[in-house]
């Protein structure tokens, strides 16, 4: 039942008042700021569980949370900014709030504001706040003079890129679409969008799609920032938003149109956010040396599977020969990236749910970076057990689901703006078996996935 269907869920406070808070909340905002991380940690799961679904937790009120935020120094100050974060950007789809979460922050704005100039604010907490600043346009000229005093270049281009008003006539404006991600600064002076000519709903798709991304990006680093400094207690997972799934438009722009200027530089940045590879725990030798390892190809080519702009055909080269590599993609554009970027291998456009070769043809397969924005994951499992001969190997690395609460909520919103997934083990490995192939490694640090699966039965086929 929605808050508008029930007399007794109060709206929510900005201000102290008269107590219409629900029974018990002044005992909650005490334990918020107790010194026992027991009693703190348990105070803000029960705060989350109120904000987040206040008709199946009760009524709660920002009074409290606000004060605690805008207060001295406590673990619960970031946790508390990137739950209101959390919530701003999901004002718009819950229908029981209304608005209300936005209308709070602005009256407050002030004393958020003056977090990013105080002395005592936690690096977690300055990257909290701007995330929850990052969704009120409106006060665009009262927060971007704070922020440029206070943040590094490409954090103050994200938040002033996610705080303007798309004005979609005007050709500076579309011309910085697909050139703000992750950060503006990291672009120089953009040219037109090439390609074919959008309409003015596909360029607000775009715009909105982009804006989505940065604060995904700010989100889920404060997020890391926080479980680093601080930890996170267990909490209720924010729910899904009331919207439709983009279809990944945003994603095929920067491949098509962008990735040749700095493809290798954006595919590491599209692999933090779903990766959690915030401190570049994961580098391209650990991606690389998986690759390596895991490869034991059987007579026959090896076949690198949505090979992209060919960063992983390189390594296959290497390991086997040119001459003996394949491979395979949908996009063209990204082909002949890999072409130039490799030469004597032989690649082709195809789709990986429909590969063309024989059964058991492939004396190896590799898919790395490429299965979560695949569609029918199952299928192309299928279809590379099939080409797979009897002892070849098939190594691929992809993402897995993050466990923490916030984590996922990010992680999610990143996949939903750029058309991906991420997979438990098990079921990545269901559908590994379910193919007739068996998981013999699986590693990767965060929420990287690193598998080497083997057709069943292979350790009686010995390679020739």
């Amino acid at each position: 039942m929605r808050a508008q269907e029930q007399p007794d869920l109060h709206r929510i406070l900005a201000e102290p008042g008269p107590p219409v808070q629900a029974p018990g909340w002044g005992g909650l905002r005490a334990a918020l700021v107790a010194p026992d991380r027991q009693v703190a940690d348990a105070a803000f799961t029960r705060l989350a569980g109120q904000l987040i679904d206040p008709v199946a937790a009760g009524p709660a009120d920002l009074v409290g949370p606000l004060e605690v935020l805008t207060g001295p120094p406590h673990p619960n100050r970031p946790r508390i900014a990137l739950l209101l974060g959390v919530l701003v950007g999901e004002d718009a789809t819950r229908s029981y709030l209304p608005g209300q979460v936005r209308d709070v922050l602005v009256a407050r704005l002030d004393e958020l504001l003056a977090l990013l100039e105080r002395a005592d604010a936690e690096r977690c907490l300055r990257t909290a706040v701007l995330l929850l600043l990052a969704h009120l346009p409106g006060e665009r000229d009262r927060i971007l003079p704070v922020v440029a005093r206070t943040t590094e270049e490409e954090e103050f281009a994200r938040i002033r890129r996610c705080l303007t008003e798309p004005d979609l006539a005007d050709p500076g404006c579309t011309a910085g679409i697909g050139r703000a991600w992750p950060s503006p600064a990291r672009w120089a002076q953009p040219e037109s969008i090439a390609g074919p000519v959008r309409t003015g709903a596909e360029l607000a798709g775009l715009w909105d799609a982009e804006t989505a991304a940065l604060r995904a990006y700010q989100g889920a680093r404060a997020e890391h920032q926080i479980h680093q400094q601080i930890g996170w207690p267990d909490l209720p997972e924010p729910p899904e938003p009331a919207v439709p799934a983009p279809s990944g438009g945003y994603r095929r722009l920067l491949e098509a149109e962008v990735a040749g200027v700095r493809a290798e530089e954006l595919r590491r940045e599209a692999a933090v956010v779903p990766g959690g590879n915030w401190d570049g725990a994961v580098t391209t030798w650990d991606e690389d040396g998986h690759l390596r390892r895991g490869l034991r190809p059987a007579p026959g080519p090896v076949l690198d599977v949505a090979c992209g702009a060919g960063r992983w055909t390189r390594v296959l080269a290497e390991q086997v020969g040119p001459d003996r590599v394949l491979g395979l993609d949908a996009a063209a554009p990204l082909l002949e990236l890999a072409r130039e970027a490799v030469p004597g291998v032989l690649f082709t456009e195809g789709d990986a749910r429909a590969l063309p070769f024989p059964d058991g043809f492939l004396g190896a397969v590799n898919c790395s970076d490429a299965l979560h924005v695949l569609p029918d994951p199952h299928r192309v499992i299928a279809e590379v057990a099939r080409c797979l001969h009897p002892a070849g190997t098939f190594t691929l690395s992809t993402y897995r689901q993050g466990t923490r609460a916030f984590q996922r909520h990010f992680q999610r919103c990143h996949e939903r703006v750029f058309g991906q997934r991420s997979f438990a083990p098990e079921e990545l490995g269901e559908l590994l078996g379910s193919a007739g192939l068996d998981v013999v490694d699986t590693g990767g640090p965060g929420t990287f996935l690193f598998i080497t699966a083997r057709r069943r039965g292979a350790e009686a086929v010995q390679p020739g």
